[in-house]
C-alpha cells in the first residue's frame, strides 16, 4: 500500500464523540436560550454542520473509485493525454501524435497499470 491507512479505532472514537456531543447539545443550549424555536434552529444548524463535515471526511478518506462523487482520475488523465497529443501535433506533426496515441491505446488494452507494471518487471 502506498499510504498508511487511517486507524479505524481513531475513526470510531471520533464518530462516537461527535454523535455524543451532537445529541447532548440540546440539553446545554436549552438552559441558555429561552425561546424553543431559536434553540431548535441553533441545534439544527450545528448538527447539520458537524454531520456534513463528518460525511466530507468520509469521502476524503477514499476519494478514488467508481462512485458518482469520487474523483474522476481517468477523465482527467484523458484530458491530459489529449492536451499532450495536441502539443505533440503542434510541434512534431500528426505522425508523432498518432504514434503516441497508438502506443497509449496498446498499453490501455493490456489492462490495469499496476498489473502491467508488475508483469513487465516480474514483480510478485
Amino acid at each position: 500500500m502506498l499510504i498508511t491507512p487511517y486507524p479505524f479505532p481513531l475513526v470510531q472514537m471520533s464518530r462516537t464523540l461527535l454523535f455524543f456531543w451532537v445529541f447532548t447539545l440540546p440539553f446545554v443550549i436549552e438552559n441558555s436560550i429561552d425561546n424553543i424555536y431559536h434553540c431548535c434552529f441553533i441545534v439544527f444548524l450545528i448538527t447539520y454542520g458537524f454531520l456534513g463535515l463528518e460525511y466530507v471526511s468520509i469521502e476524503l478518506a477514499d476519494p478514488f473509485g467508481d462512485d458518482a462523487n469520487d474523483f474522476d482520475s481517468s477523465g482527467l488523465a484523458q484530458i491530459v493525454f489529449e492536451d499532450i497529443y495536441i502539443i505533440l501535433h503542434k510541434f512534431d506533426g500528426l505522425e508523432s501524435a498518432e504514434t503516441l496515441r497508438l502506443n497509449v491505446s496498446k498499453m490501455l488494452k493490456k489492462g490495469d497499470a499496476l498489473e502491467v507494471y508488475a508483469r513487465d518487471n516480474k514483480l510478485d
